[in-house]
């Protein structure tokens, strides 16, 4: 799933803490639950990234899921729709949309955890996103989806809609596969790197927004790392991946 970033400006610089298309407070990030699905639930919350996850070696501080406007909403439907011109995907593959239901199951968001003593920018940051589908194979068809050339257009233009809406002005956009830990379904995962540049952010700085896809069974597994002016880490975000999807294996089959 593609992220959608609240951007806060202090001296000028754009600084980033990660948000979601969550749902109402009391569910805590949890954007759809069908009648029947609280075990589903309980296992998409256990998957999730937790701050136990992360390297020891910084002091993590959390922020909440928060919920994201309409307008955002609306970017969301349109890159579900760009991507669906290279062939089948969900209404919401990896909570990219926010259209839920039908065979959208559970869509549940993590907390954002950022490095405490980075008051001002809130980074390094990562947070997970689980969805579950009513079937594997459609879960599947999802990071089929992802994978294919165009998308990466779709989300691109997603991102710098979502960042203009935010706040950071005219910035540019541009994503590439990167390689990426092999875990669950199809070819092993998908790693797809966005840069961002201009805009609010000063001379040539650039926010690393490192996004992992993977399915387990009907889950689809999002991880995101976040980082300004260089990545997040590949030794730390693999350590991150393989325990997340650990608990993946585990609890969807």
């Amino acid at each position: 799933m593609i992220r959608y970033w609240s951007r806060l400006f202090a001296g000028g610089l754009a600084v980033v803490a990660a948000g979601s298309l969550s749902g109402l407070p009391s569910l805590a990030g949890v954007r759809h639950l069908a009648d029947g699905s609280s075990s589903i639930l309980a296992k998409a919350k256990a998957i999730n990234l937790k701050v136990s996850d992360l390297p020891t070696t910084t002091r993590w501080a959390t922020s909440p899921a928060a919920a994201s406007p309409k307008a955002e909403l609306a970017v969301g439907k349109k890159a579900v729709a760009c991507i669906k011109k290279g062939g089948p995907v969900s209404p919401d593959p990896f909570g990219t949309s926010g259209v839920t239901g039908g065979v959208v199951v559970v869509d549940v968001t993590a907390p954002t955890y950022f490095q405490k003593g980075a008051t001002l920018t809130h980074l390094p940051s990562a947070t997970s996103e689980v969805v579950f589908l009513k079937t594997a194979p459609e879960a599947l068809a999802d990071l089929v989806a992802i994978g294919r050339g165009p998308s990466l257009a779709c989300l691109a233009a997603q991102l710098a809609s979502d960042s203009a809406l935010q706040g950071a002005g005219k910035v540019k956009a541009a994503a590439s596969f990167m390689s990426a830990p092999r875990h669950g379904a199809g070819k092993g995962g998908i790693h797809i790197r966005f840069l961002e540049s201009g805009g609010n952010l000063p001379g040539t700085l650039k926010i690393y927004d490192d996004v992992f896809y993977y399915v387990q069974g009907p889950a689809e597994v999002s991880l995101t790392f976040i980082n300004l002016g260089s990545a997040f880490g590949l030794t730390s975000e693999v350590s991150v991946i393989s325990k997340v999807m650990a608990r993946a294996e585990a609890d969807a089959g």
